[in-house]
């Protein structure tokens, strides 16, 4: 029996729609690991610098590792939010997908919305987190600029 241009269509929308789940998939676990993983290792950096007792720390330093710290958290939530649009866009195509091969119940075509404005949600906690690791990091670079700017009143 020869396939008809139906079935190999329907094969290629399956194997495309698996590709997509794939992908999907893959994002999603990279972009929650590095949700987990920046506010763990910038709140351990922060927490060693600027408790750290064995050594005198550098102050002058301070700005520069703030900044430092601010801009590459910057880059990486611009690297986030890039990831969530490429999410959106695989929901957008696997929802069609799913509705062109008739699957229903599926994890893109009854996907839950965001809630509270899309505060709570993939986008939502991005904001948050990143937020917060990036204020950490302003926070060191004005506390360094202000001991700089006021030596006798760091000691």
């Amino acid at each position: 029996m020869t396939p008809t241009p139906e079935d190999t269509q329907s094969e290629r929308a399956m194997t495309e729609y698996l590709e997509i789940c794939k992908s999907h998939h893959d994002i999603t676990d990279f972009r929650a690991k590095l949700l987990a993983l920046l506010p763990i290792a910038s709140g351990t950096g922060l927490f060693l610098l600027l408790t750290k007792k064995q050594e005198p720390l550098d102050i002058s330093q301070l700005p520069a590792i703030g900044i430092f710290g601010f801009l590459v958290t910057l880059g990486l939530f611009f690297y986030e939010l890039r990831g969530i649009q490429h999410c959106k866009a695989l929901n957008a195509k696997a929802k069609r997908l799913e509705q062109q091969l008739g699957l229903t119940g599926r994890q893109f075509s009854e996907r839950p919305s965001a809630k509270l404005g899309g505060l709570i949600g993939a986008e939502g906690a991005a904001w948050t987190i990143y937020s917060t690791v990036l204020l950490a990091w302003v926070y060191v670079a004005v506390i360094g600029f202000y001991r700089i700017a006021h030596p006798l009143t760091s000691q």
